[in-house]
């Protein structure tokens, strides 16, 4: 029992510990050179970001097939670290090896960029870029100090520890926070900060900040003509407009005192160079999608994807999900190791509990499909989706050798007599590998072209795709307007398709 003289006295007795914590929380930023409220000291800032990171490597996976590429991207975050307001914090940078056009930062100096935003980059202006960005949120210790208000703001865990003699000690570690912000959005005020200081630190390391205006302007674009392609990036940066009219008004300020360094030749062709051969869209070293297909070559399969679908090989709970935005529709493919031996029939029985629980009822027969593989079984599942309404779901699942494979797929009620073809459609067309066949099983990857004289995107777009007619794509691809003249010697990217997501 809490003892009378501690209930009289804990308003006060809490008042004095928050302001002894508030005094005892004060640190200079070392950008803005103003008193802020820190708690995270530089060196638990760092623990916190070295614990994100192995999380980061272990759920996204690092790049590793182009190491000249990799030592570039490292070398130019040192040189851009170098000069924050924090020169002497080693900035450790690493490609993720997902196909999302996206960077993000976590405490401590650790920086990373997506495999997809470097197949997006049209120089090393544009790179340098996105890395001040990034860098500057770290050299103004943004995350540390989200930490320290979200500390303040459960600050009854520190009270809590002294009422219950210190047994409630680490207080950071139990609102576990380290993990939440590695991917969460800064406000809006510190990303206006980032943008400015990123634009400083790239322009003292040598590179011309016009090509971080040139990208906001084709980001819009993307915007609108491939808006899932930049649905990461939008979930974690503030609104492109709104960046481009701050780095206009930055730009405007460095034409009036440093107006030579917007005449810096932009570094595009040793950038491009190092792209060559990087693998493009979704792949992770053993599933990939080319075309219109998905490959699992670990278990030795391949299947159609309906046109338009998008694809997601890593996630946590299933080995693929394929999604259509316009709809809506959603397929979960799964491959399961099984235990014992067991038949397709047996199998889906368990299907259909595990598809109750997740509160799916059974709606129709369970009944083998013509067309679907091994014979396959299928179910009719339906449901209620907060955002969705009534939902009905198709389940379709076999059992091949050791293993049993699962398709669920989901649509608004309404909706599913579109769906139901389709994902029959795809299990129908699941095929198996042999060793040797998976084996010659590659990624798409990007080429590199160089231009010669008096080459045009008509041509250079019919010699690759076999038709000049989607070479405003290509040219707007590579960062060009259709009316821009190519001059010789300058590289370009060639996707291995023109159809963007």
């Amino acid at each position: 029992m809490i003892s009378r003289a501690f209930a009289v006295f804990s308003p006060l007795l809490i008042a004095l510990m928050l302001i002894a914590f508030i005094l005892s929380g004060c640190a200079v930023n070392p950008a803005t050179k103003q008193i802020q409220f820190m708690t995270v000291s530089e060196e638990r800032e760092f623990q916190i970001g070295r614990s994100v990171d192995k999380k980061v490597r272990q759920t996204m996976g690092v790049y590793l097939e182009l190491p000249q590429l990799r030592a570039y991207v490292k070398k130019m975050a040192e040189s851009i670290g170098r000069q924050s307001d924090r020169p002497n914090l080693i900035y450790r940078l690493e490609i993720v090896d997902t196909p999302d056009f996206n960077a993000f930062a976590v405490p401590g100096g650790f920086v990373y960029v997506h495999r997809g935003l470097l197949e997006r980059m049209n120089s090393a202006d544009e790179l340098a870029s996105v890395l001040g960005h990034e860098i500057a949120h770290v050299a103004a210790r943004h995350s540390a100090e989200q930490i320290s208000r979200s500390q303040l703001l459960n600050f009854g865990l520190l009270a809590l520890s002294v009422a219950t003699h210190g047994s409630v000690q680490d207080y950071g570690q139990i609102i576990n926070l380290g993990s939440a912000l590695a991917f969460n959005k800064f406000s809006r005020d510190d990303e206006r900060q980032a943008d400015y200081l990123g634009t400083k630190y790239m322009v003292k390391a040598g590179y011309n900040p016009l090509a971080a205006l040139d990208l906001m302007h084709q980001l819009r674009k993307l915007q609108h003509t491939e808006p899932s392609a930049l649905q990461v990036w939008f979930m974690t940066h503030p609104p492109t407009s709104e960046r481009i009219a701050n780095l206009t008004r930055e730009i405007a300020e460095i034409r009036q005192t440093q107006a030579e360094v917007l005449k810096r030749p932009v570094k595009r062709n040793e950038l491009i160079a190092l792209l060559d051969g990087l693998a493009v869209g979704e792949w992770n070293g053993k599933e990939f999608i080319n075309g219109d297909r998905y490959y699992n070559k670990e278990y030795l399969l391949s299947m159609a994807i309906p046109p338009g679908w998008i694809p997601h090989i890593n996630s946590q709970q299933f080995t693929a999900v394929f999604d259509e935005p316009k709809k809506g529709f959603v397929a979960y493919f799964n491959i399961k190791p099984l235990r014992t031996r067991r038949g397709t029939a047996e199998y889906f029985r368990d299907f259909q509990t595990s598809m109750e629980k997740a509160g799916l009822q059974k709606a129709g027969e369970i009944r083998p499909t013509p067309g679907l593989p091994h014979n396959a079984r299928a179910g009719l599942f339906t449901g209620y989706s907060r955002q969705a309404g009534p939902v009905t779901a198709e389940g379709i699942a076999f059992v091949r050798w050791s293993n049993a494979f699962s398709l669920l797929a989901i649509s608004k009620q309404a909706d599913f007599n579109v769906l139901r073809p389709l994902v029959e459609s795809m299990a129908g067309s699941i095929r198996f590998l042999s060793p040797k066949e998976a084996a010659t099983l590659k990624p798409a990857r990007l080429r590199i072209h160089k231009v010669r004289k008096g080459e045009t995107w008509a041509g250079i777009t019919k010699k690759y795709f076999h038709s000049s007619e989607k070479m405003l794509k290509l040219a707007e691809y590579n960062g060009f307007e259709i009316s821009d003249r190519l001059t010789a010697g300058t590289l370009l990217k060639i996707p291995p398709s023109l159809h963007f997501r």
